[in-house]
């Protein structure tokens, strides 16, 4: 089990690290955003898949869980899509970054992890509902675990605001 959790987690980080990495000039470009969409489609299915792998459920919890799942990770995505949105603004304005930028990108970062903190607090009685706390608390590392491999693949990918003199 835990083999099929780092494959999956590997795959992933692959996908994300491709995805971030700036495109070879080409004869098609593909607009950022469209690309980021394409991403988070392709995540979602590796996401899912990865939970299931890594969260054995009776037949009874699966249909309880899944429905639960799914509308917690629209959730989710409502603000993924709006983090997507940020690195894409700051990838176009990252050549012109000031201070005024910088402060309003900072600003939208720190809302965009304290709203997806308030969708995790607000799911946490929904999953309680369905999971015993033991499976509950797996899952709930589950997520940590691939939310970390994105953040990191993020890290690398994204470049710190320049400093201009």
């Amino acid at each position: 089990m835990k083999l099929k959790m780092t494959a999956m987690l590997f795959v992933t980080s692959l996908v994300w690290s491709w995805a971030l990495t700036p495109p070879v000039a080409s004869a098609q470009t593909v607009d950022p955003w469209t690309a980021i969409q394409q991403l988070q489609a392709d995540l979602k299915a590796d996401r899912q898949a990865v939970v299931a792998g890594n969260l054995p459920l009776t037949d009874g919890e699966a249909r309880a869980f899944w429905p639960v799942y799914k509308a917690y990770r629209g959730e989710v995505e409502i603000v993924v899509d709006r983090l997507a949105k940020l690195i894409v603004a700051y990838a176009t304005n990252f050549e012109t970054m000031d201070d005024t930028k910088a402060d309003a990108f900072f600003t939208e970062s720190v809302a965009i992890e304290r709203e997806k903190l308030e969708v995790r607090e607000r799911n946490v009685p929904k999953i309680r509902a369905v999971l015993q706390a033991q499976k509950a608390a797996r899952f709930f590392q589950i997520e940590n675990k691939l939310d970390a491999i994105v953040n990191m693949s993020l890290a690398q990918q994204i470049p710190l605001v320049p400093l201009k003199k």
